[in-house]
Formats: structure tokens, sequence, C-alpha cells
């Protein structure tokens, strides 16, 4: 049986669903920054505009790294499950930081690396990857 069809008959955690989504919308979200920032930049003269395209490629570079990582999460890729947890982790490095200093949005996305940690180690999720 090859890997593909061993996928495809294991039943998608719901959770995967929505971590997918988040992925894909987050990806949108980096690359439409990024068009803006090549754009917007651009109107402040060749330091904007280098400035601008600097920003831009590395949120379009983001954008697109977190739509494959979406494709594999949603195709129960070993790799994807892998690559979002190293992601949360380092996500987590400055809402720990800004937890210190009771930033709100920080307390919020620490709160939500967190669960998001949890449930990539759950015994279901992690057997969807294997």
């Amino acid at each position: 049986m090859d890997v593909q069809t061993t996928h495809a008959r294991k039943a998608r955690p719901a959770g995967v669903g929505v971590l997918t989504t988040l992925y894909v919308l987050q990806a949108l979200l980096s690359i439409l920054s990024g068009v803006l920032a090549l754009g917007l930049l651009s109107l402040l003269g060749p330091i904007g505009m280098a400035v601008g395209v600097a920003i831009g490629i590395v949120l379009i570079a983001i954008g697109v790294v977190h739509l494959i990582i979406a494709w594999g999460l949603w195709r129960g890729r070993r790799w994807a499950r892998l690559l979002a947890i190293a992601l949360t982790i380092l996500g987590l490095i400055p809402d720990i930081v800004g937890s210190f200093t009771l930033n709100p949005i920080s307390l919020v996305g620490l709160l939500i690396g967190i669960l998001i940690l949890w449930y990539l180690f759950q015994p279901q999720v992690k057997m969807y990857f294997a």
C-alpha cells in the first residue's frame, strides 16, 4: 500500500482542517502585506522602494511557505506537522516577551500558540501525520 492510499484512508481530525484554514489565511495576509509593502513604500522614493522590495519579498516568501505548510497539513504530511510545530515555537518567543509587559495581544498569542502545540501533540493528530 503506498503512502497516498494510507493517508487517504485516515480520517482527518477536525482541528487539522481548522489549522489548515488558519495557515491559508495567514499566508494570504502575508502575501497581501508583501504586495502592499512593495507598492506603498515605492511611493517614498528610491530608499522607500529598496525597503519595500526587501520587506515585500520576505513577506511574500513567508506567505508561500505558509501555503506549502497548509497543503502539507491538509494532506497529512509529517514534515508539515513538524514545520508547524517549529514555527509555532518560534512565534511564541515574541509573545512570551510581550506577556511580561501584560500586553493583551501577546497574552492571546501565547495562549493560541500553546493550544496549537497541545493539539499537534495529541495522539490522534500524531497518528494522522504518521
